[in-house]
């Protein structure tokens, strides 16, 4: 039995309305969508040169550094009476899918990009990924 195949039965063997979501097995199907796990050249990445693009790599950075998108999201009161079973048929699903792959994509960037920053020796890429994983 497919991963696909455990969420619809699992869905159907509930004795509620609205289906039961398994969000880890959900993560852990195999779509288009789902992140893959990457291999990276390290060495290639250590031997970048950015003293061709220096102006504009400094404009970069400054932008990360600046973290212009920490205050963004806030939670405020609209979340806590935030009901996903409210949603009509098909949207409910469709949302939690969207988070569930939206979060799984968040992490597996976040896991990558900390493994350049720790493993790159080179000043200028560590910085950069720092920034990037974190952002993730």
């Amino acid at each position: 039995m497919n991963a696909i195949t455990e969420v619809k039965a699992a869905e159907e063997a509930t004795d509620l309305q609205k289906p039961a979501f398994d969000t880890n097995l959900m993560a852990r199907t195999e779509t288009i969508l789902s992140p893959r796990f990457y291999t990276t050249d390290f060495e290639a990445m250590d031997k970048l040169d950015i003293s061709l693009v220096r102006e504009e790599w400094d404009v970069l950075m400054a932008e990360f550094k600046a973290d212009r998108n920490r205050g963004h999201f806030k939670r405020n009161e609209a979340f806590d009476n935030l009901d996903l079973d409210a949603l009509p048929d098909g949207l409910r699903e469709e949302f939690v899918d969207f988070l569930v792959s939206s979060i799984t994509s968040e992490f597996s960037g976040c896991v990558l990009y900390a493994e350049i920053k720790k493993r790159a020796t080179s000043a200028h890429v560590r910085d950069l990924f720092r920034y990037m994983s974190r952002d993730e």
